[in-house]
């Protein structure tokens, strides 16, 4: 490994750090050009021109302070938020081969220690198991939905279960980078209170949490630092920030990119007037009768218009026109990842190519076309955009021709009118040309001012409770995540022969889903509706069935028959339903795991019979593993200890053992088990929860003077992420027919017993224990406050982010002796 960091960084990239990259790895100036320096990890503006390496800036930066300096004040876990998933997957690919060529990169079987994993955080119940390793360094990138949700405590497409786990990951010694800022929206401001946050409760608990605090580096060609000027955070501008210096000028790459020639000028007789059908199908011919004029044999022409429907528009009119479909790409994020890989390898190979795209490549994508045409858009996505042509100065015959949009917000939506009338007014100003330097001489005009939701603390610690009103539904965190107008859900197809999907239909994978803007979907929703069509299905948890979708909500992950249609793999979302009997294809299937419910316990199967003693040993030995990993006080290594030892008493309830040896008697059939080599039959008591008959047992039989009781039982409660502040009957529960009066919860009742050789068998001491649940009542009660108020307390000492962390860390521990316990010796 490299001694210093400039040959660090080149045999990462292969190229030579610029000076800012030096800085940002290494401090100041002096420090720069040698040693083995790094330097402290705090919150940060990065304002750096396109196409001068920021995403090798902040990996390579982070790389070197925690993995090849070892600086236990750098976060363990470095977090990309991206506005756009064509994004994601390029930066995906660099961090890959950056890894690759330094010998970091896990592999995700061997020991993660001194290795680095690299995880897409995208949705679909085949996402990998990073949550499952929390003591491992980690590079994790996703789209501003995917990682804003999670750290909201509302994952979008993934199991509600493990909403707890990504939210106490993500909060809790990571660095996040906001790239291209400027389209993030709402997303800008939700991160500079995050950040406030995090600061606030970063000193709730020493005595548990020895791990940095989570950063935030906000990154862009043109940061609008103001934005992060929020009602918690109200000196953005006191941050540190990293930007050019002459240093970096007189490098010549630098120059060269700094004053690539770029002449632009307006299309003539071209302007969208209407937002009407007949007028936009008009339009989309005439924009490809200028891309076929402009265009010259050889060479890469790039085609940004406003929105996915448009540039399909467009697209089709190209491809009537005859351009070879070799030579010919369509690039929107309203695809499934199958068929934007089939067009995304045209964007980003060489030689003679179109290709027609949306906001997808505004900002960050790599590619630099001769022949650059843009539809009107905002100042600033105007500047990203002139950065995907002649990006590195070396096109001679480069050109930019932009075309004007009527003063309609309907038309040029996502942007306002107003802010498409202040670029159009710089565009006449005389402009000619777009370099880097030209540029900077502009002063860009005052963007509206936008009055955007901002997240409150009251708001955050509201969020730390997963569990959904008595109606079913969930805090909507949507507008927090994007603008209004730009929050989506996902869909995927499957063929279900027009009947209803079985409660056993395989969960979505990655694979099949497909992003889709909440206005086009609501606006399909209603089309089915008119024709009476089934519409779509959600996975509901409490009654574990495909239910019909009444309404529509941001974020939401939907089913459709593949009957309905919808989607076409050449064009991506249609929103159009079927009309002659067409089906959209459905994607094989290489998994058969079925979505989440709160009752099913899909880790009570083993390669064989496992005893409860068994397995609370092997998570005892998995929670010393992380926590000694983790170097964390032996404070919070006594709880996770503690609570390891009683996470899974409540297995010894009868409704568990007696599901778990129905199908087949266990070798000892008196024994307590906590895993079989079969999948257990439905419990006597719908919707039983061993994880709270276990808590119940900490609060009633852990001996006098326990420390750290409460939250002992809290994290014993919440390992499977079922049980967490509240405690109340599913819907359809009904008390044991012996005890009709009896408070009831989750399967279990008072009066459930726990035998004493349970207790016995994990070394612990406790006559038979008869279950009470006055817990669940509110106020005072016999045993003390009840379960609701103990949990606010928690979250009130420790704040909400630790609080999250502590149970990750036993969850995770409990998970891997399990994901163990079901492998072949």
């Amino acid at each position: 490994m490299p001694a210093n960091f400039s040959p660090f960084f080149r045999a990462a990239t292969s190229n030579t750090p610029y000076d800012y990259q030096c800085r940002l790895a290494c401090g100041e100036p002096s420090r720069t050009a040698g040693g083995d320096t790094g330097r402290p990890c705090e919150s940060q503006l990065i304002s750096i021109p396109t196409g001068l390496g920021k995403t090798a800036a902040v990996v390579l930066a982070w790389l070197w302070n925690r993995i090849h300096l070892k600086r236990d004040d750098w976060p363990r876990r470095l977090v990309i938020c991206l506005p756009m998933r064509t994004l994601v997957e390029q930066t995906e690919g660099c961090a890959h081969e950056w890894l690759t060529k330094l010998n970091l990169l896990w592999d995700g079987q061997a020991s993660p220690t001194g290795k680095v994993g690299l995880h897409l955080l995208m949705g679909g119940e085949d996402a990998d198991g990073w949550d499952l390793h929390p003591e491992a360094d980690a590079i994790l990138i996703g789209t501003q939905d995917m990682l804003l949700s999670r750290a909201l405590n509302r994952g979008y497409g993934m199991s509600r279960y493990r909403w707890p786990m990504h939210f106490g990951l993500l909060n809790q010694d990571a660095l996040w980078v906001f790239d291209e800022t400027q389209l993030i929206g709402v997303g800008v401001e939700t991160s500079a209170q995050l950040d406030a946050f995090r600061r606030f409760f970063a000193d709730a608990c020493p005595e548990l949490v020895s791990t940095p605090r989570a950063f935030t580096w906000w990154m862009s060609a043109t940061l609008a630092e103001a934005r992060l000027a929020t009602v918690d955070q109200p000196q953005p501008l006191a941050f540190p920030r990293t930007e050019l210096t002459a240093t970096d000028h007189k490098l010549k790459p630098v120059e060269q990119r700094f004053n690539a020639r770029k002449p632009i000028t307006p299309s003539v007789g071209l302007k969208l007037s209407s937002s009407a059908e007949r007028e936009t199908t008009a339009y989309a011919k005439q924009v490809a009768a200028l891309i076929q004029n402009q265009h010259l044999a050889g060479t890469f022409t790039l085609v940004v218009l406003n929105n996915v429907a448009r540039a399909q528009a467009v697209f089709l009119a190209l491809r009537a026109l005859g351009v070879p479909e070799k030579r010919l790409a369509l690039i929107h994020s309203r695809f499934r990842s199958a068929d934007r890989e089939h067009h995304q390898r045209l964007l980003f190979a060489s030689g003679e190519r179109i290709v027609v795209a949306t906001q997808a490549v505004e900002a960050g994508v790599d590619v630099s076309a001769r022949l650059l045409i843009t539809e009107l858009a905002s100042w600033s996505s105007l500047v990203q955009r002139f950065g995907r042509c002649n990006r590195t100065g070396s096109i001679d015959n480069a050109e930019i021709v932009w075309i004007d949009l009527a003063d309609d917000d309907q038309i040029t939506r996502p942007y306002t009118a107003a802010e498409c009338a202040a670029a159009r007014t710089v565009l006449h100003s005389g402009l000619k040309n777009v370099s880097p330097r030209a540029l900077a001489k502009i002063t860009a005009p005052a963007e509206p001012r936008v009055i955007r939701p901002v997240l409150r603390r009251k708001d955050l610690l509201d969020l730390f409770d997963t569990s959904p009103d008595i109606a079913g539904n969930d805090l909507d965190i949507s507008r927090y995540v994007r603008d209004g107008d730009d929050n989506d859900v996902q869909v995927f197809w499957r063929d279900l022969a027009g009947r209803a999907p079985a409660p056993d239909l395989p969960a979505p994978v990655r694979a099949e889903l497909c992003r889709v803007s909440l206005a086009r979907f609501r606006a399909f929703f209603d089309k089915l509706g008119k024709k009476n069509e089934s519409k779509a299905y959600r996975w509901d948890p409490l009654d574990e069935v495909w239910a019909y979708a009444r309404t529509v909500r941001p974020g939401g992950v939907y089913l459709l028959d593949t009957r309905v249609g919808g989607y076409s793999a050449e064009l991506g979302w249609t929103g159009e339903p079927t009309e002659d009997g067409g089906a959209v294809v459905a994607l094989p299937l290489e998994t058969k795991q079925v979505s989440e419910s709160n009752s099913a316990d899909h880790g009570a199967s083993a390669r064989s019979w496992i005893t409860l003693a068994e397995h609370t040993r092997h998570v005892a030995n998995a929670v010393r593993h992380i926590t000694t990993a983790l170097n964390l006080p032996q404070t919070a290594a006594t709880v996770l200890a503690t609570a390891a030892l009683w996470h899974d008493l409540g297995k010894a309830h009868a409704v568990f053992q007696n599901a778990l040896k129905a199908a087949t008697p266990p070798p000892e059939p008196t024994a307590f088990y906590a895993k079989s080599p079969h999948r257990a039959q439905p419990y006597a008591a719908p919707g039983f929860r061993h994880e709270l008959a276990s808590a119940l047992a900490v609060l009633l039989a852990a001996p006098p003077g326990q420390p750290a009781r409460d939250l002992i039982a809290y994290l014993v409660a919440a390992h499977h992420g079922k049980v967490r502040l509240s405690i109340r009957a599913l819907p359809g529960e009904i008390p044991p027919a012996d005890r009709s009066a009896a408070r009831y919860a989750r399967g279990v009742a008072d009066g459930d017993i726990i035998p004493a050789a349970a207790f016995a068998a994990l070394g612990l001491d406790s006559p038979d224990l008869a279950l009470d649940l006055g817990f669940m009542e509110l106020g005072e009660g016999p045993h003390g406050p009840s379960w609701l108020a103990r949990s606010l307390a928690l979250r009130a000492q420790y704040g909400p982010f630790t609080l999250a962390y502590l149970e990750t860390l036993l969850r995770a521990a409990d998970m891997r002796a399990s994901t163990d316990e079901s492998r072949t010796p």
